[in-house]
């Protein structure tokens, strides 16, 4: 029977085209024996070399018979023995992101918590050294404000120190300071009143206006002066220079407390003076001028209103002892009222002579200085004097 001829409507035969990723790379030689004859042939690598532990008898084996051993090393097929490439091995892909693993893929992140279990908690970087470094810095702060508050108080306290003691700042401790610096209470009592410079004698006046009296205290009249040295060399109590009746520098100066109540000046020079004729009574002294104001006693004007009179060539001088002792009893000068009572004796003088315009007095109102008085004192002639003397001895 003649062959048939497919019918006119079937489509004529087609090469299927594989992908690029399924086509062979290669083609074996034909290998007649082999098991796979005929069809694709298998890439494999080339035939190594005869060894001498190969034989006919596992030749003759290997040719009745083809072994397979899948993931092994070799293939032994016929007469041939081939190595085989080696086994598929699955391997992650790379890990996107930082290197601690931290990248965004949830399939990573389950599969970790599955492995660390229901309980775990990731833990924050940095926490416990965080903490170390909060605490630090806070401890040095804290150093830094207990330090900085105790040099403070202490300059302060130091600063409190000189303004009150009155010396020239070359004392750096808060140990007593060398005779005779420092503060002192000079404590003494009226001893003598004179009003000779002025015709009406209610116009003069000295303070506490009670002369002295062994049983009485109210005479009692005490100056806080403060002592301070002008050089690291000055005159004490244990200086044995001989000087003429003038005396020389003592390199010290002398001042008044702030007492709006008391006579006030600042830093007037002190001087030495111990003569050969009376060597048993060193001492220091110094003198000012001062305007002297006085309330009067007693009324003055004719409509009885309040006065002041001034007596504006008044020297005032004041003589410290450094070895002549005070003779008031202790009662009298149990304490100073700010400072060391002075620890020997004290002479303060007053004196003011007379002359035209001594006393010049005025109104006051409230205290405030007004019109001359009408009917004033008549002036007294210049070799008069009047006086006001404390001492304690």
């Amino acid at each position: 029977m003649p062959p048939q001829t497919p019918p006119s409507n079937v489509p004529p035969s087609r090469r299927i085209a594989l992908p690029v990723s399924e086509r062979l790379n290669s083609i074996t030689e034909d290998n007649r024996n082999s098991p796979y004859a005929g069809g694709l042939r298998q890439h494999v690598p080339p035939i190594p070399a005869r060894n001498s532990l190969r034989n006919s008898g596992a030749a003759s084996n290997t040719n009745s018979q083809s072994q397979w051993s899948l993931g092994a090393s070799t293939v032994n097929t016929g007469r041939t023995a081939r190595t085989a490439p080696p086994a598929y091995e699955w391997i992650p892909e790379p890990i996107p992101g930082e290197d601690d693993g931290n990248a965004p893929v949830e399939g990573e992140k389950l599969a970790e918590l599955r492995r660390k279990g229901p309980y775990y908690r990731p833990q924050r970087k940095g926490g416990f050294g965080r903490i170390t470094i909060i605490v630090g810095v806070m401890l040095l702060v804290a150093i830094a404000l207990g330090v900085g508050l105790g040099v403070g108080l202490t300059r302060r306290n130091h600063n409190n120190d000189e303004s009150g003691s009155g010396s020239s700042g070359n004392s750096t401790s808060n140990a007593p300071e060398p005779f005779p610096l420092g503060q002192y209470s000079m404590i003494s009592a009226l001893r003598t009143t004179n009003t000779n410079c002025t015709s009406n004698p209610a116009t003069w006046r000295c303070y506490p206006y009670i002369m002295y009296d062994q049983n009485a205290n109210a005479s009692m009249s005490t100056f806080n002066w403060i002592i301070a040295n002008t050089s690291a060399t000055y005159a004490s109590n244990t200086t044995t220079t001989t000087t003429s009746d003038q005396g020389i520098p003592a390199n010290l100066t002398i001042s008044s407390t702030n007492n709006p109540f008391s006579i006030s000046f600042t830093n007037e020079t002190l001087t030495y003076v111990s003569t050969s004729s009376n060597s048993s009574s060193p001492r220091y002294t110094f003198s000012f001028s001062e305007d002297k104001a006085v309330i009067p006693s007693t009324s003055i004007t004719t409509d009885n209103s309040a006065s002041k009179c001034f007596f504006n060539q008044t020297t005032f001088t004041g003589t410290l002892y450094l070895k002549a002792p005070s003779t008031l009893k202790g009662a009298d000068i149990a304490t100073g009222d700010n400072g060391t009572p002075w620890p020997f004796g004290i002479e303060v003088t007053e004196n003011s002579p007379g002359g035209k315009g001594i006393p010049t007095c005025y109104v006051t109102d409230n205290g405030v200085v007004g019109a001359e008085v009408a009917t004033q004192p008549t002036p007294e002639a210049s070799s008069t004097q009047c006086t006001c003397e404390y001492r304690n001895f």
